[in-house]
């Protein structure tokens, strides 16, 4: 049985962009993922949010001056994200009501929580580059579901 595992679109946007932090780990999640050897799992909001961080890429640049990402590779990146079979989960309406409470209850927004409440829904972790999320949390949050891209690189 393969491990299990929720991504986020810090982790996922990296598979495109060359010039982010721990791009390395990025793809070993997608290439075992590709390999049968990790089942990834995300929201739906999971491809809006990729996209739009495809997009900011095409329109900042390097300290160079080109380009972070052109909008053609932008667009290819994009297709690639869509031929990826990463089940992609609907919300209920007490799932929402759920996340709702993770927010509130640990002041976080409602896409982090989104990501966050699948994970303890599927029983696995929650995988982000955002050190924002385990920043300034209650004692009661569920630091053990979330792991950092970061921290892959010392298991």
């Amino acid at each position: 049985m393969a491990d299990r595992l929720v991504i986020d679109a810090s982790v996922a946007a990296k598979w495109f962009l060359d010039d982010e932090l721990d791009v390395d780990l990025a793809e070993e999640i997608l290439l075992r993922f590709l390999q049968g050897s990790l089942d990834l799992h995300a929201p739906r909001i999971f491809r809006y949010e990729v996209r739009a961080l495809l997009a900011k890429a095409c329109g900042s640049r390097k300290a160079s001056g080109e380009r972070r990402l052109s909008k053609e590779d932008g667009e290819e990146a994009v297709k690639k994200l869509f031929k990826l079979d990463i089940p992609l989960s609907d919300e209920t309406e007490d799932g929402a009501a759920s996340t709702l409470d993770m927010c509130v209850s640990f002041s976080k927004t409602f896409k982090d929580m989104s990501y966050l409440r699948l994970a303890i829904d599927l029983d696995c972790r929650f995988c982000t580059s955002d050190r924002r999320v385990r920043e300034s949390v209650p004692a009661t949050f569920p630091t053990d579901r979330v792991v950092l891209l970061s921290e892959l690189r010392v298991r």
